[in-house]
């Protein structure tokens, strides 16, 4: 069956002529442009997307990149605050270059691969207090009012969604420095992405069960994890599409 696309992709491709490296610094979306980008992958600017957006938004202007390629970025929560990082620094969990570290704690870490050079930026105590206030409130409303009185919890949904608004434009008015606490120091930035192996089939061979090419190092006893039962999961039809 033969399938015609709506629209020609060529354009939205890299170019395929040699690029100088090196001769320019690379550009990354405006504050605006980073904070525009979120709702389209997050689904609205919340408090942590916009905290998240200006932590990678003054990265980039700390950081002396002259490669894209050269930026990792860690969260070390796992929070909202990864997609605002992401629209800010175009890293993210697909390009291996945005990682989740489970220190439970507000706070990032963004490295330079061609220097080494690494910087942590995590929020100034006042407004670490007053996410944390907030995000209780919210926690309370999903496990009390979601399933309580609907009307009750629309009343208390609109009530939080004014603190949400309040607080990110307070921020907005707010600079860096008011903002966050910046530190530079030393990690292992291999630490800041995730392995090849986890990025691509590198080693590819089949399970013995499903007949599925699958990463040589993710097979135990030639069984993949959906086959051994590690991860639960039931085929129940196939899909024409």
């Amino acid at each position: 069956m033969s399938y015609t696309p709506d629209f020609e992709i060529e354009d939205l491709l890299p170019s395929m002529r040699k690029r100088g490296h090196g001769k320019r610094a690379p550009s990354y979306p405006s504050l605006r442009e980073a904070l525009e980008t979120v709702p389209k992958v997050h689904g609205h600017i919340c408090t942590a997307s916009y905290l998240g957006t200006r932590m990678g938004h003054l990265a980039v202007r700390l950081l002396d990149l002259k490669r894209k390629r050269d930026l990792v970025a860690a969260v070390e929560i796992l929070t909202c605050a990864a997609d605002g990082i992401a629209a800010a620094t175009q890293c993210s969990f697909g390009s291996g270059r945005l990682v989740f570290l489970d220190h439970g704690k507000f706070a990032a870490i963004f490295g330079n691969l061609a220097t080494g050079e690494a910087l942590r930026i995590k929020c100034k105590p006042d407004v670490d207090e007053e996410h944390i206030d907030y995000g209780k409130q919210l926690e309370q409303f999903y496990r009390v009012y979601a399933k309580g009185d609907l009307e009750k919890a629309l009343a208390e949904r609109k009530r939080l969604q004014k603190i949400e608004r309040e607080l990110i434009l307070k921020w907005h008015r707010m600079s860096d420095s008011e903002l966050f606490i910046v530190t530079r120091v030393e990690v292992d930035l291999s630490k800041l992405m995730y392995p090849l192996d986890m990025q691509y089939i590198a080693s590819p061979k089949r399970c013995t069960v499903c007949n599925e090419i699958t990463e040589a190092t993710r097979l135990s006893n030639g069984v993949c994890r959906l086959c051994s039962g590690d991860f639960e999961i039931r085929e129940l039809e196939k899909v024409e599409i």
